[in-house]
């Protein structure tokens, strides 16, 4: 892959809209380009502050009241046969014409809902989902030179730097002496929102430790899911939601993850 390919792609590889194997080829490319792999951060950068600084309206309930209103409505019944008057065939047609475009328009206004009252039509993520989303993630993390955004094994220096990438604060705590080294952090996005990893070794092995705001709120018991081969615990407290993917084996993730769950 060359670097104008890369960058005509770049864009749909941040939205996630890219195939698997499309992304790994063009990862692959960024790991050997400075300056593509510079043009990828920045627009990452990009990405962040605009989800997080950009503001965002809701919609007004009378206008939510009339769009569903349409949308019940639905497509006007055709006149009956006998009621249809008769018409030459070349008259007849500016009228079929006009009939085809009064048939579109519930669909026309069934494309504005979705677009004005996404958020609200759209069904919450499954489980399932996210847990894919995490593990590639992961992933991408992995195969990508891309593993930290702030490379530092001083939680002093990781959780700052997160202020004014997230609006939300994040607790980094260093296990090095339990045997998880800290050795950074990265931005990434999770469920359409800027999620932080932070990020952890325990000999060669990664552990990839996702953290944003959950959205149903409150707290969540610990569950384990494994995915791709890969392992993954996550939880819900304090209103953030949590998640540790790596490919430890079981007892050693757990380690990690009782420690993350009680850290203050």
């Amino acid at each position: 892959m060359i670097c104008h390919e890369t960058r005509r792609l770049l864009d749909a590889y941040v939205d996630n809209e890219l195939d698997l194997r499309g992304a790994l080829e063009l990862e692959e490319h960024l790991a050997h380009c400075p300056g593509c792999s510079a043009d990828e951060k920045g627009l990452r950068e990009l990405q962040a502050s605009a989800r997080v600084s950009l503001t965002r309206y809701p919609m007004p309930p009378e206008l939510e009241a009339r769009l569903r209103d349409v949308l019940r409505a639905g497509e006007p019944a055709a006149p009956a046969a006998s009621e249809q008057p008769s018409v030459p065939a070349r008259a007849a047609r500016p009228l079929r014409r006009a009939w085809k475009w009064g048939a579109l328009a519930p669909a026309a206004a069934a494309a504005a809902l979705l677009i004005v009252a996404g958020p609200r039509l759209w069904p919450q993520p499954s489980e399932a989902s996210v847990a894919d989303a995490v593990v590639a993630a992961h992933v991408r993390s992995l195969l990508a030179n891309h593993l930290t955004d702030v490379a530092s094994s001083d939680q002093h220096t990781v959780k700052p730097w997160f202020q004014g990438k997230l609006d939300y604060s994040v607790s980094v705590t260093d296990w090095a002496a339990e045997g998880f080294p800290l050795v950074g952090g990265r931005l990434d996005y999770v469920e359409d929102t800027a999620a932080a990893s932070l990020v952890y070794k325990r000999a060669q092995h990664v552990v990839n430790l996702f953290v944003w705001p959950s959205k149903r709120g409150g707290d969540e018991p610990l569950r384990r899911l494994s995915r791709r081969g890969y392992n993954a615990y996550c939880w819900a407290k304090d209103g953030m939601h949590y998640w540790a993917v790596s490919d430890l084996n079981e007892a050693e993730l757990q380690k990690f993850v009782e420690l993350a769950r009680h850290q203050r």
